[in-house]
């Protein structure tokens, strides 16, 4: 059975755990060497997970530099339930100029960890959104003539709410839908 090769990203978060950590180095080196390998882009992606988890466990030089746990990138994937917590994955990472969650610090992962939760009830089940700004202001567009103010009334009623921004997201794209 051929293993596949260890990834870029593995490379490079390998390279960039080890950056200006003396002790960190020499794990790699002697991990190179107890498996038989002059470098790491040799390592199978089962080794360099097992190099990486490794080297993590060295405390870097910097507190600020601590990388996220195997725990907490294990904790951050688990909460990826739907399109939104990807979302908002994906945007915190972009924010924070990393690739991927590997690369978050653990002070990193533990905010992004925060927000994900503030979506996702005990249960696993998203809550409920609030309209968007983008959304209000598209209602606002679509409810021009008498004949749609009034179905978006009938709307509103129908579910209880005194005006459009009570509405959920989803039951906003129900309405957008409906004026459409």
């Amino acid at each position: 059975m051929v293993e596949n090769k260890i990834t870029k990203n593995q490379i490079e978060y390998i390279k960039k755990l080890e950056k200006g950590n003396e002790e960190r180095g020499q794990k790699i080196k002697q991990f190179l060497k107890d498996k038989n390998k002059n470098s790491i882009e040799e390592l199978t992606i089962k080794e360099a997970s097992e190099l990486i988890e490794l080297i993590k466990k060295i405390k870097s030089d910097n507190m600020g530099d601590l990388y996220a746990t195997g725990k907490q990138i294990s904790f951050i994937e688990n909460l990826q339930k739907n399109e939104h917590a990807e979302k908002l994955t994906e945007n915190f990472l972009k924010n924070k100029n990393k690739e991927t969650v590997n690369f978050l610090t653990m002070q990193e992962a533990s905010e992004l960890i925060n927000e994900l939760k503030k979506i996702i009830d005990k249960d696993g089940i998203q809550k409920e959104r609030k309209i968007t700004e983008k959304q209000l202001n598209y209602l606002k567009k679509l409810l021009k003539t008498e004949e749609k103010k009034e179905l978006a009334y009938k709307f509103l009623t129908a579910l209880n709410k005194n005006s459009i921004e009570d509405l959920t997201s989803k039951e906003a794209s129900l309405l957008i839908d409906k004026l459409k």
